[in-house]
């Protein structure tokens, strides 16, 4: 697939994370039962956004997220002028898909409650890791195949 496609898709996912990551930290210091999509059986983001779960060491999770997704957005298009950085958003990406499998253990292990706009933050997180891997993948093949003919 073409680079610029991937990276168009990954700045998409980075926005889309940025702007509900942005959405999800208002809430967060706003007062409880202002979230839009309520409560619905397991679907609770009321549950995960004001549960003692949704704060490490007195921060917001969702104002991490935000964090995250600046500094992704950050590094997405430092890597589209100059290909080499792309491996630091990998990187960055992993660290993101870490944090990504703990705080979805704490909705379903923990809270037993999904929050569907965080989960929006998570998919757009992972996409821009399955994005970024495919780019370096794409980045080596040509060096993979010259040293298979020499």
């Amino acid at each position: 697939m073409n680079r610029n496609v991937l990276v168009w898709a990954m700045v998409a996912s980075a926005l889309v994370g940025l702007v509900d990551s942005a959405y999800l930290t208002y809430l967060s210091f706003s007062p409880p039962t202002s979230c839009p999509v309520g409560d619905f059986s397991i679907f609770s983001c009321n549950e995960v956004i004001y549960s003692k779960y949704a704060y490490v060491y007195g921060v917001s999770v969702a104002l991490l997220g935000l964090g995250w997704f600046i500094i992704a957005c950050g590094l997405i298009l430092i890597a589209w002028r100059d290909e080499r950085f792309m491996r630091g958003v990998v990187v960055w990406s992993v660290l993101g898909a870490v944090g990504v499998a703990g705080f979805v253990y704490t909705e379903i292990f923990l809270l037993g409650s999904i929050c569907v706009l965080c989960t929006i933050a998570h998919l757009a997180g992972l996409a821009i890791l399955a994005l970024s891997i495919a780019i370096v993948r794409a980045q080596s093949e040509p060096a993979s195949m010259l040293s298979r003919t020499r």
